[in-house]
């Protein structure tokens, strides 16, 4: 189930990430992060609503430091994606799993074993033959703030894991973070100007944010119930459906290399999912 909820939320954040690249070419940066939270986090306090969880929260200081890193690391990918190629900028992204191993080994001693940071390794390699990342020129800055964007986003999710097993509502966790991302997104928005919207335009910013939201609900819970090594790993499927919609919108042909790449991208997953079988044998086994 897990697997199934990450893969999804993969599907979900391909679709956002074609849409901000869209939606740039008409409208800034601050008005995309402000449309994307605010849908999101209205979407989602009307779930919290009709669920009957409720908004106060016990964690509140965990709560405003996992939406400070994930809004950071959010502008970070964004910024990266609308200046950078789509390829280039997806890639550095993906460089999460690797700084959340190194997390994961530093604080789940005996976690992070050798056969999990070869499909951690053997991943990422999948993604840099896929998208065949460079660096443009005059775009090195641009550069930097993607791969930085990696590290936050790993970050961002070890704490969205450590919410959750508090006890935290899935939902709760979000609404937090979108929240924040609101906030920030209309005062930056008001003091540079939003930009006047088509119909178009409308729709595809409307998009992002109802994309966006799926995927960190269904990120969220994948998150919160499963190994965060394993479940990073599986988020490279993300790779698969921006392929297919590279392809359809972008006019983005799939060649053989990009083939090779998305096979060990696939059989990363299946590395980590094998690993995982064991222990849930082991863990049912001794239930018994």
């Amino acid at each position: 189930m897990v697997a199934l909820w990450m893969v999804v939320a993969s599907a979900f954040f391909a679709l956002m990430g074609a849409c901000i690249k869209l939606a740039s070419a008409k409208v800034g940066f601050f008005d995309i992060i402000f449309y994307r939270s605010f849908i999101n986090v209205a979407i989602v306090a009307a779930l919290i609503r009709v669920k009957h969880i409720g908004f106060r929260t016990q964690h509140l200081g965990l709560h405003m430091k996992r939406a400070a890193i994930g809004n950071a690391a959010m502008y970070c990918g964004f910024y990266s994606l609308i200046h950078l190629p789509i390829a280039t900028a997806t890639t550095l992204g993906y460089t999460n799993p690797i700084f959340q191993s190194v997390i994961a080994f530093v604080t789940t001693k005996g976690q992070l074993t050798g056969k999990l940071l070869f499909s951690v390794l053997l991943g990422f390699v999948g993604i840099l033959i896929l998208l065949r990342p460079d660096v443009p020129h005059g775009e090195f800055a641009a550069t930097l703030v993607g791969l930085f964007s990696g590290l936050l986003t790993a970050l961002a999710y070890f704490n969205v894991g450590k919410l959750v097993r508090t006890g935290e509502p899935e939902l709760r966790v979000v609404f937090y973070f979108s929240l924040v991302g609101t906030l920030v997104g209309l005062v930056m928005a008001t003091i540079v100007g939003f930009a006047a919207l088509d119909a178009a335009t409308l729709l595809c910013v409307c998009a992002i944010g109802v994309f966006g939201s799926l995927g960190q609900i269904t990120m969220t819970r994948a998150y919160g119930s499963g190994n965060p090594v394993i479940v990073s790993i599986l988020s490279y499927s993300t790779i698969i459906f921006s392929t297919l919609l590279g392809y359809l919108i972008f006019a983005e042909a799939l060649s053989s290399l990009a083939a090779v790449g998305m096979a060990l991208i696939i059989l990363s997953g299946a590395l980590a999912m094998l690993r995982r079988a064991p222990a849930k044998t082991a863990a049912k086994t001794a239930s018994v």
